[in-house]
């Protein structure tokens, strides 16, 4: 457990500090740095016919309290994990602020010791 827990979680504050945008649930009660991909577009059947979809994979990292950066700066204001599962404002449906963009949760990742929590999100305007 140590092994997943310290070590590999400071791996991804690491990256994190290095690479990171900020984020933050709605309403702004959890801010964070984390990590998003490139967007991926796919085609969906919706009612009505075929709709393009944006979605990007979101990693941040599965901390159980407030972190900062080396520069001073907030990694996370508060746990992202609590008794083991991610927070309820990183659920599916939820909104979030990444990079300037305001998303929806569509799918929620975090394994048991795992450093990250991975959601899958699309642009809220979709």
């Amino acid at each position: 457990m140590s092994l997943y827990g310290k070590e590999f979680l400071d791996d991804a504050k690491e990256m994190v500090a290095d690479f990171g945008v900020p984020g933050s649930t709605a309403g702004g009660a959890v801010t964070f740095q984390c990590l998003i991909s490139d967007p991926a577009y796919t085609t969906v059947l919706e009612a009505g016919g075929y709709c393009e979809r944006t979605q990007y994979s979101v990693r941040l990292p599965a901390v159980t309290a407030s972190w900062s950066l080396p520069d001073g700066s907030i990694g996370a204001s508060a746990a992202t994990l609590s008794g083991g599962v991610p927070i309820p404002s990183l659920g599916i449906g939820k909104k979030l602020t990444v990079g300037g963009k305001v998303v929806r949760i569509t799918s929620q990742t975090h394994k048991t010791a795992s450093a990250w929590i991975t959601l899958v999100v699309i642009d809220d305007s979709q």
